[in-house]
């Protein structure tokens, strides 16, 4: 009977340990920094906020999406929907691309730690989960990243990268507001512009006016009217003022170089007006600092220096406000008389 006893209790023991050490596993196993690898987001239709902080710049961007499904900043303010889609897309393919080697994991949380981009990506308003965005492999097709959930958060970095992509992903991510900016300037319909000014400093017999009649475009410069003018060509002219966009913000300029920029005359100068709207701008040529000699300024064929009536300086390409400030070449016939 004492053997059936202790037999028993042997058995029991054995089960009781069984079970702790089932336990011990489950918990040691949810405690693993390295099975926090559910970086994916299954449906992107639901991430309506995100949130990102770039540690080494000391910046931070929020954007929403809006009830009619654009994206906004945390004000309202419009914004460009293809960075917002570049990371959605990330959220969706992102993909484990390896574990952090042992010997290198300290070193590796001490960089992440000191430099990255921390995404918080909320899910039909509520937060769901972040991102520790950090630095790329040695081959620059991984990214080093860490992730948090509500229930937990990993010790440990781990390597991720995406289906389809090779390369690094901290750059799909950036908190400066200037580079989810708007870029629209203006937009003007031919039929509602009532007058089209433009100064040209550098050449000034190339400033010309154009003011609509009921029935036809008197163009003059400098006050006077002016010849040889191809009227399928001014239309065409006047077609050009429709959907116009500056090419980025200013990432280059001191507030000291924009100043003193702006206390120059301005190359050239644009004024549109119609249907009760006026846009006017000035324009800069852009020194091509390559090119360029202290004898010789050579000035870049590609870009201008624009700035906007609130003052801000953006860059804008020659090919969209090109044919508007030098719209004699488009509508005069400069072969007559030469």
């Amino acid at each position: 009977m004492k053997k059936i006893i202790i037999l028993a209790f042997g058995i029991i023991l054995i089960a009781v340990l069984g079970f702790y050490a089932v336990e011990l596993a489950s918990t040691e196993k949810a405690s693993d920094p390295t099975s926090l690898i559910d970086f994916a987001v299954q449906d992107t239709s639901s991430v309506d906020k995100i949130k990102i902080y770039d540690s080494f710049l000391n910046q931070e961007y929020v954007i929403e999406r809006g009830k009619d499904g654009v994206w906004v900043d945390s004000d309202g303010n419009c914004i460009q929907q293809e960075p917002v889609q570049i990371m959605l897309e990330t959220f969706y393919k992102v993909t484990l691309k390896g574990y952090v080697p042992e010997g290198a994991m300290e070193n590796m949380k001490r960089l992440l730690m000191a430099k990255h981009k921390k995404v918080d990506i909320y899910q039909n308003g509520k937060w769901s989960k972040t991102w520790y965005v950090g630095h790329p492999t040695q081959d620059h097709n991984g990214t080093h990243m860490l992730l948090e959930t509500p229930k937990q958060k990993s010790d440990n970095p781990v390597i991720m990268s995406m289906i389809g992509f090779y390369g690094i992903l901290e750059p799909r991510f950036f908190a400066d507001a200037r580079r989810f900016r708007c870029t629209h300037l203006f937009s003007f319909d031919r039929a509602e512009i009532s007058k089209v000014e433009v100064k040209n400093n550098i050449n000034p017999n190339e400033s010309f006016e154009v003011n609509t009649t009921a029935s036809e475009y008197l163009v003059t410069s400098n006050g006077q009217p002016l010849e040889n003018v191809i009227k399928d060509n001014l239309v065409f002219y006047m077609n050009g003022f429709k959907n116009i966009h500056f090419n980025q913000p200013n990432f280059t300029m001191s507030v000291a170089e924009m100043d003193s920029m702006k206390q120059l005359p301005p190359d050239y100068k644009l004024k549109v007006e119609g249907s009760g709207r006026r846009f006017e701008m000035d324009f800069y040529r852009r020194l091509d600092l390559e090119e360029s000699t202290p004898d010789s300024l050579v000035f870049d064929n590609d870009y201008l220096w624009g700035v906007k009536q609130d003052g801000e300086v953006v860059r804008m390409q020659y090919y969209v406000i090109g044919p508007l400030i030098d719209g004699q070449t488009v509508f005069v016939n400069k072969s007559v008389n030469n």
